[in-house]
């Protein structure tokens, strides 16, 4: 555009006037290089150096052929007011440029109307206003190239944030996959310590009993059946202690149910096995339990109903949950035998700890006769952030 403008004036030159031809032409070698130095770089100094050379270029256009009737200078003006206000954002310097550029427009426009006499108030408001023009779209352009630029960014941001998201929840799986197996593995552990106290202990009494049994078979028959008996009772009761516990190792069905399916799911099936009538009432929202929560609440039950069968002989067990923003609070009874003081068993004590490692609370409480009883309370922790400890 400047070569283009910058040859237009060589029809304003006249045979004798080599001054302007050689202007024009040390003009426009200046533009090419001063425009490939400054598409060069990005440095604002030499940027701005080089909008100050096309400026005084465009002024001299003005000055020197000020006696023709021409205002094709206001079009260079144009071009560097585009390009100003392209590439420059400081308002500084564009408020400065545009500043002298009025100044250099109203001392042309006066010496041409000396040297003239003639001044056209429409030609000049009009390139005047094409160089305001020319502005306007520079600016808009560098808007437009701003808010690409931020849209881009923002979408890389995006993207990094979707993938450390992603990976923050790759690693909270593979996170709960551990939890979930170190659980199960201390579940096996509790439930082949609890065989070996209980089943192991009715076999060595059983050996103890079949060995004097035979003994007896051959000096008192009557006293032999009896103690037969007794073998048979140990052998029934270690066969439903090993039911007890296989039941709780093969839970397949409850595990693949929610939390409150899964509790009557077991309850349903230890009644049906062991004859013992289980209830269940839930008061509040079950979705306020974590899922960390639930596995604990579930295994106290089912240790709670095995205690309530084996130990208390219970014909009835009852368990009421009832559930607040804050708190989770359970009752449970059965109508047992009971015991006038509690001295925590293996089964009590791993209920304890499995409470406790919530922050929880638990009571026992037998009344001979009666039945046995226990209260638990366990928090709902609530986790809490702001934007300000964000940004911190």
């Amino acid at each position: 555009m400047f070569l283009l403008l910058s040859s237009s004036y060589f029809t304003f030159i006249s045979d004798n006037n080599s001054f302007k031809r050689i202007y024009i032409i040390a003009a426009m070698i200046i533009y090419i290089v001063n425009h490939f130095i400054q598409f060069s770089t990005e440095k604002i100094s030499v940027r701005l150096l080089s909008f100050s050379i096309d400026f005084i270029l465009s002024a001299g256009f003005g000055f020197l052929f000020i006696k023709e009737e021409s205002l094709i200078y206001l079009i260079f003006f144009g071009v560097i007011a585009t390009s100003i206000f392209l590439v420059m954002q400081h308002k500084k310097i564009l408020v400065l440029f545009s500043v002298i550029f009025f100044i250099i427009w109203i001392l042309i426009s006066y010496e041409k109307y000396i040297f003239t006499q003639t001044f056209s108030i429409g030609d000049n408001i009009l390139n005047f206003m094409f160089v305001v023009f020319c502005a306007i779209v520079g600016s808009l352009i560098r808007n437009l190239i701003n808010a690409r630029e931020t849209i881009s960014t923002q979408f890389t941001q995006l993207n990094d944030s979707h993938e450390e998201l992603r990976k923050a929840h790759q690693q909270l799986s593979e996170y709960s996959k551990q939890v979930e197996d170190l659980t199960v593995i201390q579940e096996r552990n509790r439930i082949a310590r609890e065989i070996h106290d209980t089943v192991g202990h009715n076999m060595t009494a059983l050996l103890v009993q079949i060995q004097l049994a035979k003994e007896l078979l051959k000096i008192d028959v009557p006293k032999g059946e009896e103690v037969l008996d007794v073998c048979e009772k140990l052998t029934r009761n270690s066969l439903e202690e090993i039911r007890l516990s296989v039941r709780t190792l093969r839970d397949e069905k409850s595990e693949q149910l929610s939390f409150v399916p899964s509790l009557r799911s077991m309850l349903s099936n230890f009644s049906t096995a062991s004859g013992l009538e289980t209830n269940l009432n839930i008061v509040g929202d079950p979705k306020l339990i974590s899922s960390s929560l639930q596995p604990t609440i579930k295994r106290v039950i089912q240790e709670s109903l095995t205690n309530a069968k084996r130990h208390g002989l219970a014909t009835f067990y009852k368990v009421t949950i009832q559930i607040s923003q804050n708190n989770v609070s359970m009752e449970i009874f059965d109508n047992g035998q009971g015991t006038k003081n509690v001295v925590p068993s293996f089964g009590l004590i791993n209920m304890k700890e499995r409470i406790q490692e919530h922050g929880g609370e638990i009571h026992f409480e037998g009344k001979v006769g009666e039945g046995f009883y226990i209260n638990i309370s366990i928090p709902l922790k609530q986790l809490q952030w702001s934007s300000t400890e964000v940004k911190r």
